[in-house]
């Protein structure tokens, strides 16, 4: 089996039995890719945290985008594709965190590192709780730095406004070439001064 025809497999059989953390049936497309990362800006030291990974249609290009002192802290609370991410990224700047997204601080500690400059997030927060939704948002607030810049895709707009709550945000676009069609968008700390 190729590598494309396996992700995809995984993706829909973990889909099957595990919809409300997985949030679709089929990987994200390359065109979603380049409209989430758009935004990055690759500088020395870098710390970009990645939630919701799943088989890693964003991770790998992440990775060869990252500079060599850069640091990537990939969250995938699903066991099966964590460990295929294991298996398909060998690399000493990649972390591959089998834990809640909620728990960015402690893993960062962990990693003697202070805080992101990206969270790029493909968690499916519209199927979550207020409670879980509440700790995810809170935890990428207290784990982004100030001008950090936090980017998430969801396939409806159901919780724009619940984000709004933490941060202020840009659409940058709805990207039909993905299964299903999903808003991008750019958040940044309200606290932030944005020149």
């Amino acid at each position: 089996m190729n590598k494309k025809k396996k992700i995809k497999t995984i993706f829909i059989m973990e889909a099957l039995t595990k919809w409300k953390t997985q949030g679709s049936f089929f990987p994200s497309s390359k065109f979603l890719c380049r409209r989430m990362l758009q935004p990055l800006v690759m500088r020395k030291n870098i710390v970009i945290v990645e939630l919701g990974a799943g088989t890693g249609a964003f991770t790998s290009e992440i990775v060869r985008r990252l500079p060599k002192d850069g640091k990537l802290l990939v969250f995938e609370i699903n066991k099966k594709q964590a460990d295929f991410l294991r298996a398909l990224i060998a690399d000493s700047r990649v972390e591959i965190i089998e834990d809640d997204a909620k728990n960015i601080s402690f893993h960062l500690k962990r990693l003697n590192l202070i805080k992101a400059d990206y969270v790029i997030s493909g968690l499916p927060l519209g199927n979550f709780s207020k409670i879980k939704k509440i700790e995810i948002l809170k935890a990428i607030v207290d784990n982004l730095k100030d001008d950090g810049i936090y980017i998430q895709f969801q396939y409806f707009l159901q919780s724009l406004l619940f984000i709004t709550k933490y941060f202020n945000i840009k659409i940058l676009c709805y990207e039909l070439r993905n299964i299903p069609p999903a808003f991008v968008y750019e958040c940044r700390k309200k606290c932030a001064i944005i020149s």
